[in-house]
């Protein structure tokens, strides 16, 4: 009995070595549908509120916005200031909002009805940092460009703590997590543009200062190079992140010392959040011994335009975004379902990752769009929908005959094998005839795909028929064959088939050289292309090799430092403070 007959599969080309996406990428990938708002000041500051549904607060000039996570447009605007708002922070309840702005004022609201609970004006500049409490919704901590960082109490309006030390403006503050207890006794990390990030204990007298507001004093005191743009205290409450410049400065503050240096950005680092990759947990493959801090990972935004994402367990980028415009702040929902950018020139980012119902839907969507780019019409789709799990569970059983009836009907079985044969194209029809330079003509003539060439070729090389379909060719026939090699030969994955016939080209046809002008034109525009692919093959090496020296260079300028693959590096160990 003959085979039967199959349409010949078109060539598979090699794939990047990161197109198979591992589950890292496949996360990642998952937020789509990026809505873009364009506002007409920059987004200073973003936050996510604790509290379910998790809206989030978005800070621009003399406003702050909340929209909702569910239809991500605006449902309040608080514009109840003089001047330029910075850091609109939502308490851990939801009800209540607290930012400061670029008259030194500090004002909390109440989100429902957008009134002024209370005003503090102490601070005698811009207030650049507000924060709730994690652990007492009375208390707010806020930092200023007077180079305090102080501690509110919310029922009477005092001030709890001063801490002074910082030498230039404070732009970073936040709660160390877990550190020394709830309310005032909690523990404050800040970072100024003096290069320094102070850790500030409430509870330890001071004594580098006369003022009788000075409350708290810096039990550590870690310096950089750079002014602090961004600062990220871990959950642990043991590692503390802090962008100084073009570099993020990893903490261990438990053995004092530095960990590591993340040089993956350009410029300067302005935002820095923490996510736990949840779905990541589950996976064996990710995970290291099922332990949750495997799968957190650290996200940096920068004024190049890009966003990373590192892994905490080897501090190396596993994954990058691009922006159209220098990063000012991002934030990352506590469900991971938004992931929300803000830039300079006032667009804002806002990135969803669909799940459950939506994750089908927005599938379903997909799909209806690739079959209409198909040429067929969407109802194809509903008419190959498979039955969903609960109908198969639910019918499962009905279709049983007995086991008389199932014998009965298997007896009476009929195999038609009058299928309908595949419609095949001419250029097959022609391999299966034996035609080889007739199937070679049809695709060097019309205007057929360049993979369905090489389809043919790779064919003709397999069953060495390639010499077959070359010869007894004249001018007419073997121009189409090297116009067709020269086009191509700049695509990598091309290159083998090419390099193959064009070798085989020249030896049948070495010895008409100098007989036809127009062959002789198309042998001297290949040769002048493949001169100018080998040029291009040398510079990409030379500049391969520059970028690596540069690299190693930099890692060897920063003092001896040693480059890991991510292109972060390791710091020696040495005692605090550490001067630049």
């Amino acid at each position: 009995m003959a085979a039967p007959i199959t349409p010949i599969a078109p060539a598979k080309l090699p794939t990047h070595s990161s197109a198979g996406a591992n589950p890292e990428q496949r996360f990642w990938h998952s937020f789509k549908a990026p809505l873009l708002i364009n506002d007409y000041a920059a987004i200073s500051h973003i936050h996510f509120s604790p509290l379910s549904p998790h809206d989030f607060a978005i800070t621009s000039s003399t406003r702050v916005q909340i929209f909702s996570s569910k239809t991500r447009k605006v449902t309040k605007t608080i514009s109840r200031f003089k001047d330029v708002a910075y850091s609109g922070h939502v308490r851990q309840d939801g009800k209540l909002l607290v930012a400061g702005d670029a008259l030194g004022t500090i004002q909390v609201f109440d989100l429902n009805s957008r009134a002024i609970l209370k005003t503090w004006s102490s601070h005698k500049q811009p207030v650049h940092v507000t924060k709730w409490s994690p652990v007492s919704v009375t208390t707010v901590l806020s930092a200023s460009d007077d180079s305090t960082v102080r501690l509110w109490d919310l029922p009477t309006g005092e001030i709890l703590n001063t801490f002074i030390g910082h030498q230039d403006y404070v732009r970073n503050a936040a709660f160390l997590p877990g550190g020394g207890g709830g309310g005032a006794g909690a523990m404050v990390v800040s970072g100024g543009y003096d290069g320094t990030v102070r850790l500030w204990d409430p509870r330890v007298p001071s004594s580098s200062t006369d003022d009788p507001e000075a409350r708290g004093s810096a039990v550590m005191t870690l310096t950089h190079p750079h002014p602090i743009d961004s600062l990220l205290p871990m959950p642990s409450g043991t590692t503390i992140l802090a962008g100084a410049g073009p570099i993020v400065h990893v903490w261990d503050i438990i053995a004092a010392k530095p960990l590591v240096q993340l040089a993956n950005h350009q410029k300067t680092v302005t935002a820095l959040a923490f996510t736990q990759n949840s779905s990541l947990a589950s996976d064996p493959s990710t995970s290291a011994g099922g332990s949750s801090s495997s799968t957190r990972r650290v996200i940096s935004g920068s004024l190049d335009g890009h966003v990373k994402v590192y892994d905490t367990t080897s501090w190396k980028v596993v994954h990058g975004i691009k922006y159209p415009a220098p990063i000012l702040s991002l934030g990352i929902s506590p469900e991971e379902k938004h992931l929300v950018v803000g830039m300079h020139n006032g667009l804002l980012s806002i990135r969803t990752r669909t799940s459950g119902k939506e994750k089908v839907t927005s599938k379903k969507k997909e799909k209806e769009m690739s079959l209409l780019l198909a040429g067929l019409p969407a109802e194809a789709l509903s008419s190959s929908k498979k039955q969903s799990a609960a109908t198969q569970r639910r019918l499962r059983g009905t279709n049983y005959k007995g086991d008389d009836q199932l014998t009965s009907a298997a007896a009476t079985i009929v195999v038609d094998d009058r299928a309908a044969a595949p419609r095949l194209q001419p250029w097959e029809k022609d391999l299966r005839k034996l035609k080889y330079a007739e199937a070679l003509d049809r695709v060097l003539t019309a205007k057929t795909p360049a993979l369905t060439t090489l389809t043919v070729l790779l064919t003709l090389k397999h069953r060495s028929a390639l010499r077959t379909a070359l010869s007894n060719r004249d001018e007419a026939t073997l121009a189409p064959v090297i116009k067709w090699l020269t086009k191509h030969i700049h695509r990598p994955e091309y290159v083998e088939v090419i390099v193959d016939v064009a070798m085989l080209v020249w030896e049948m046809y070495a010895h008409a050289v100098g007989q036809s002008p127009v062959v002789d034109e198309l042998l001297v525009r290949m040769k002048n292309k493949v001169r100018e692919e080998v040029g291009q093959s040398m510079l990409a090496c030379k500049i391969g090799g520059m970028v690596g020296m540069l690299v190693g260079g930099g890692g060897a300028a920063a003092g001896g430092l040693a480059v890991n693959g991510a292109g972060s590096t390791d710091f020696p160990a040495s005692p605090l403070p550490i001067e630049a």
